[in-house]
């Protein structure tokens, strides 16, 4: 935890990064979650959330790399709100994000209903990171279907996705004030000096709950099995990567061995699959000068 500004005492709160603690405190209150999806989508119709639709987070979720703890919302106008803290990257996270949003809006009509019954899927998420590198100045994206040459006319607005990049959005001066106050607190709200500053009543009132959160031992515990898995699920990835350019690297060097020497001895082969980057780099300039296969592996 950080240490509180100008003291070494603590400060009593959970992070709200932590994907868990975010889908805990919005669900728990609504007319928190319905002012941050205000100020995120402003300057639309502001909404009012009557309902979460997941509020239960099952033990096994909290170890699984792949689960995201998202929050499923309905407002006072039926329209589903999908509310999302995304920590990880994902390869393919924009197909991913329109696909749970339009799997969203497919799962409201059952057989035989009208299709004048949908209501608008809305997905909203929180980016960690940066997603359109492209652009530094502009962190808040709202996308619906719109045509390509005549972006002003839209195909309705049944599925529309918000996305805001925290980290950009933090140093951009056009944001709404609430807007600016809520990215703060979900970016620093362990950071006693940044939160001082901030006056939007929402975010204090979300301070004291995230404090009362905080001495509840079996949460705490179960935010910091989430922040492992998490961490766990990055070093998995790390490694993989690294073990993928190991064994090209190998695979490299092996063909350029049987293409000077001829087929590989079993002793060879036995050697590259054991081999440590640093063995891989020797090895691969011994190749050049080497008038023997026992040469490159001496």
């Amino acid at each position: 935890m950080a240490a509180a500004h100008g003291s070494e005492k603590p400060i009593r709160q959970l992070s709200l990064a932590n994907d868990l603690v975010f889908k805990l405190l919005f669900s728990e209150h609504l007319p928190l979650l319905t002012d941050l999806i205000n100020a995120i989508r402003h300057p639309a119709a502001p909404i009012t959330v009557q309902r979460v639709l997941n509020p239960v987070i099952l033990p096994a979720e909290l170890g699984s790399k792949e689960i995201v703890l998202d929050i499923l919302a309905e407002d006072t106008n039926e329209q589903r709100l999908g509310v999302e803290m995304q920590l990880q990257r994902f390869r393919h996270w924009p197909e991913r994000n329109v696909y749970g949003v339009a799997r969203s809006l497919a799962g409201q009509l059952r057989t035989s209903q009208d299709y004048r019954l949908l209501k608008p899927s809305i997905g909203i998420s929180l980016l960690v990171h940066n997603l359109f590198t492209g652009h530094p100045g502009k962190a808040l994206w709202h996308f619906t279907l719109r045509d390509t040459e005549q972006p002003e006319i839209q195909l309705g607005e049944v599925l529309q996705v918000h996305i805001i990049e925290l980290t950009k959005a933090q140093r951009l001066p056009s944001l709404s004030e609430p807007l600016r106050a809520w990215v703060a607190c979900l970016l620093h709200n362990l950071n006693e000096a940044v939160m001082s500053d901030i006056t939007h009543p929402s975010v204090k009132e979300a301070l004291k709950h995230l404090e009362r959160m905080y001495s509840d031992e079996e949460l705490r515990l179960a935010a910091e099995r989430r922040e492992q898995a998490l961490v766990d699920a990055e070093d998995i990835v790390d490694f993989a990567l690294h073990e993928g350019e190991r064994k090209g690297a190998a695979g490299t060097l092996s063909t350029q061995i049987i293409h000077k020497f001829g087929p590989l001895p079993e002793w060879a082969n036995s050697r590259l699959l054991q081999a440590t980057e640093a063995d891989l780099k020797c090895w691969t300039l011994r190749v050049l000068d080497a008038q023997r296969i026992e040469d490159i592996f001496a």
